[in-house]
């Protein structure tokens, strides 16, 4: 093997390392997930929030002022960290998420 085809084949792996953290972080922001209080592990659409988020104390009630749409018939907005969730108060069910705004 010569050295322009070594060096060529180099910046080619080079090339697609790079680029694989970048599709990788694009995948992941089109998922839209939370860190869990309560544990270790990411909350998402469809995921069951912690139980104390079904409380009515926990419900954002300026929802409009945070440019939120009405919560659905038995779902409220809470906060969790750096993420307003749509919570279903009758089973916890995650509806919807949208980031906050900073």
């Amino acid at each position: 093997m010569n050295s322009k085809t070594l060096i060529a084949s180099l910046a080619l792996v080079a090339g697609i390392a790079g680029i694989t953290p970048i599709v990788q972080a694009a995948q992941t922001s089109s998922d839209p997930s939370v860190q869990s209080p309560t544990s270790d592990r990411q909350l998402k659409v469809n995921d069951r929030a912690p139980e104390m988020y079904q409380r009515e104390d926990k419900a954002l009630k300026n929802w409009k002022a945070k440019g939120l749409k009405a919560p659905i018939e038995q779902a409220q907005w809470v906060q969790i960290n750096d993420k307003y969730v749509m919570v279903m108060i009758t089973n916890g069910t995650i509806v919807e998420m949208q980031p906050v705004e900073k």
